[in-house]
């Protein structure tokens, strides 16, 4: 009986001890510097990623050292997806940046500037990365706003000396529907999703009604101008530095 018990025992120990493992944690956020130490590497996607928050913010830090990759995310856009259900699926998700060669596909009123340049003159894909548009925020009637709103939603895309692409997304707390544990010891862990080269749905007015379906992206091939999606699952936020 009591081999038995310890057996049991040892199946539980080793259950929470792999709960633990497989659970990203993110850190408190002090500041907006991140160190080279600090960004863990998705294999698959060759994207090195980081996680903090306050009781304000998420912030999402994403470190590019591949040309190609950092093309594709300032030519064809980035999506951070978030789901709240534990399902790795595309409802709600923030698109920045909306990517240089989608500039336009957005309604004018809901973003004043103009990202138009001179006849002949090519787009600079940094210098056009100045948008932010969030997916299946239902409480939110602004789709389109400049990134570098301190109210809100905001963001920034940046070389360094290096040639290192380094990117930043910055989501309210207030804004998720983020629901607190039943043990009282913060919210429940979610699943961010980071997905990159995916095309705008694009109605008859010129309107951007969000990405594709999933069933278009699971459509299209594994090689050159696919979509690139990895899953970050278990996210739990920080309660304290």
């Amino acid at each position: 009986m009591k081999s038995s018990v310890w057996i049991l025992l040892l199946f539980l120990c080793c259950g929470l001890s792999a709960q633990k493992e497989n659970m990203n944690l993110s850190r408190w956020h002090t500041n907006d510097k991140v160190e080279a130490s600090d960004y863990q590497l998705i294999r698959k996607s060759k994207l090195y990623y980081f996680l903090s928050n306050d009781n304000v913010n998420i912030y999402i830090d994403i470190k590019v050292e591949e040309h190609g990759i950092q093309n594709r995310i300032l030519k064809e856009g980035l999506t951070i997806w978030i789901s709240m259900d534990g399902k790795e699926e595309k409802k709600m998700g923030v698109r920045f940046p909306i990517g240089s060669q989608n500039q336009g596909t957005h309604r004018k009123t809901d973003h004043q500037e103009n990202n138009s340049v001179p006849d002949g003159n090519p787009v600079n894909p940094i210098a056009v990365a100045n948008t932010i548009e969030i997916i299946g925020f239902t409480t939110e009637q602004q789709r389109h706003f400049p990134s570098d709103n301190h109210d809100s939603f905001r963001g920034s895309v940046k070389y360094d000396e290096a040639g290192i692409l380094y990117y930043k997304l910055v989501i309210p707390i207030f804004k998720l529907p983020i629901r607190n544990t039943r043990a009282g010891n913060g919210a429940m862990p979610f699943i961010l999703g980071i997905e990159y080269g995916s095309l705008p749905v694009v109605n008859k007015q010129g309107e951007n009604r969000g990405p594709a379906p999933s069933s278009i992206f699971h459509s299209r091939s594994s090689g050159a101008g696919a979509s690139e999606l990895q899953w970050i699952n278990n996210v739990r936020l920080a309660t304290s530095k």
